[in-house]
């Protein structure tokens, strides 16, 4: 599954990207709905990171980062998370 607005616990404030990273909406999801390519926040860094990898044993969540680095959290968990716009940030606004 991957991570919407529509499936999230709760939705935050939005973040605009500066192109070409595309901005996103600051999120919380339970983590059994991350796969790879998700976007999700392991600490205080202020970026999100990226996930690479998930493993699910004995009843705890392990994800990798796009740094190799990986975090266990229980399998209930709710964590933070970030949905990217699906925009692309480098195109011209239209006007309505």
């Amino acid at each position: 599954m991957c991570l919407t607005l529509r499936n999230a616990v709760a939705a935050f404030d939005h973040l605009d990207g500066r192109p070409p990273a595309a901005g996103y909406t600051r999120t919380r999801h339970h983590i059994g709905h991350l796969d790879p390519g998700d976007w999700w926040f392991p600490g205080p860094d202020p970026l999100p990171h990226i996930v690479t990898g998930v493993r699910r044993r004995d009843g705890r969540i392990v994800l990798t980062d796009q740094y190799g680095s990986n975090y266990s959290h229980p399998c209930d968990a709710v964590i933070p998370t970030a949905v990217p716009d699906s925009r692309d940030p480098s195109a011209p606004a239209r006007a309505s």
